[in-house]
């Protein structure tokens, strides 16, 4: 059975450079993954480019070891509302929660395009 763990919360924002000074400098969150659209923080991540819902709302993230098994099993009791999709930094689809915003499933790539800091 498919058990997605809690990957990260991605809030979209208009400039990573300035969130980033702000979630790093003044809050104290440690930088764990950069990249020019993407800064990851532990259970936080802010980004720059577009939205995957297509909204720029929050997204909440669930990581699996494999997305077609995960998409597969799930889809059985849940709707997909964004088809599964390779992206740079990984395997992903949506599904719809009880409130009905979509939450992420998300494998993610070996080589993801942002780097360990």
């Amino acid at each position: 059975m498919v058990k997605p763990e809690f990957g990260f919360a991605l809030e979209y924002v208009p400039n990573v450079g300035e969130a980033r000074r702000f979630y790093a400098d003044a809050m104290g969150l440690l930088v764990q993954r950069e990249h020019p659209t993407f800064v990851q923080f532990e259970n936080f991540a802010i980004a720059g480019d577009e939205s995957l819902s297509g909204t720029r709302d929050p997204e909440l993230y669930w990581l699996v070891d494999d997305a077609e098994a995960a998409l597969q099993e799930l889809k059985k009791g849940v709707e997909v509302t964004v088809s599964l999709k390779q992206m740079p930094f990984g395997k992903v689809f949506g599904v719809k929660n009880t409130t009905g915003r979509t939450c992420f499933i998300l494998e993610l790539a070996k080589d993801r395009p942002s780097k360990p800091v």
